[in-house]
């Protein structure tokens, strides 16, 4: 399915799907996902746009269908009188003035794609009760038919806007492979987090989520620290993180780097309509603190480097900039500037991006 690698062919394919039986359906697709942002999803085909503004205005949280989600199984078919009994249907405002005004569309269903604490997908279709008879059946088995498929390439579209917004961070700030990534707001509600930062909070021993889907650091004094540099940087000063290492509930020292950022510094954003490109950001990024001294042993053996440029780029692909790597290291730019590019000549690598990679690889054997 096209739609799988280009989110915008979901219209193209509502619409085809609207027109699949030999009458009136009005189709949607709808979710959302809060790991990824890649929601709130809505794609709608065969209803009155002044029909979908009435709804999207006065009753996106009051659709009396949406009681019993929590009830349909997973690729399962599902009606709507099933959702909701059409003789309580018909006693709500929403029926009165969404339903009703469209030829008494309240018959149809749909399948629910997928249904868990982050999130929710479903497919559906709405047709005139007088087609129900008729036509309602073979609606059902078509959405059954084809939930798999759908399912399938939502969890691409996933993949995709996951693995574009850890490339930029990649390749923007330099975190390296393996890299825990997290985006939070000023309020720490998390908005991202990749399969390695999703294991993190399962563990619980570094950071783990409140009822809230709050961020919270396993470190108290961290935690408030970071809370407070947060808020700072949501009023304006996008610029005030840096390097910082901290404990697990083990004692396992990690290094985090913490980048502030704004959504519309993405080229393209993987959160989608969820939050708006002024939203102010913070991207954190965990690896586990390495034994620095036998990784530098590893970097001049394997790259033939000098002590002093194995410690810059390691340092480098810790996340330090190079103002940061000066700074610690008690040195002056210039001379990192010529550590990391005798690194670069003598690895063979063209980028810095490339050389951290290396550096990864290294790392790990």
């Amino acid at each position: 399915m096209s739609a799988a690698m280009d989110p915008g062919q979901w219209q193209i394919f509502l619409d085809a799907m609207s027109g699949a039986l030999r009458t009136r359906v009005c189709t949607q697709l709808i979710g959302y996902d809060q790991m990824t942002n890649a929601a709130p999803l809505a794609y709608a085909s065969g209803y009155d746009p002044s029909i979908l503004q009435l709804y999207e205005a006065h009753f996106a949280d009051k659709n009396p269908f949406a009681a019993n989600f929590p009830n349909c199984g997973i690729g399962d078919s599902i009606s709507t009188d099933a959702l909701c009994a059409p003789d309580q249907l018909k006693r709500t405002q929403f029926y009165a003035d969404i339903l009703h005004p469209l030829e008494d569309l309240y018959a149809g269903g749909g399948s629910m794609l997928a249904y868990d604490a982050n999130r929710m997908f479903l497919i559906g279709g709405n047709m005139r009760a007088k087609d129900k008879e008729r036509h309602e059946r073979n609606w059902l088995r078509l959405c059954v038919a084809l939930a798999p498929v759908i399912r399938q390439s939502l969890e691409i579209n996933r993949m995709i806007k996951g693995l574009k917004f850890e490339k930029w961070a990649a390749e923007r700030h330099l975190l390296g492979s393996g890299t825990a990534i997290f985006v939070v707001d000023a309020d720490l509600a998390l908005h991202y987090a990749c399969p390695e930062a999703q294991r993190l909070l399962s563990h619980g021993s570094l950071v783990r989520c409140d009822i809230f889907q709050r961020l919270k650091f396993a470190s108290c004094d961290f935690h408030e620290k970071f809370k407070t540099a947060s808020g700072k940087q949501a009023a304006g000063n996008p610029h005030l993180f840096a390097n910082i290492k901290l404990a697990d509930v083990a004692g396992n020292e990690w290094i985090c780097r913490t980048i502030g950022m704004r959504l519309g510094d993405l080229d393209q954003s993987p959160f989608g309509a969820f939050l708006n490109s002024g939203t102010a950001a913070t991207l954190l990024a965990f690896k586990p603190a390495a034994n620095q001294v036998s990784v530098v042993d590893t970097l001049r053996k394997s790259l033939s480097l000098s002590r002093a440029e194995a410690q810059s780029v390691l340092m480098l692909a810790d996340g330090f900039t190079s103002a940061e790597v000066a700074e610690e290291r008690k040195v002056s730019i210039h001379t990192v500037r010529n550590q990391i590019k005798s690194a670069l000549s003598k690895s063979g690598c063209r980028r810095q991006s490339d050389l951290v990679q290396k550096v990864e690889q290294l790392r790990h054997l």
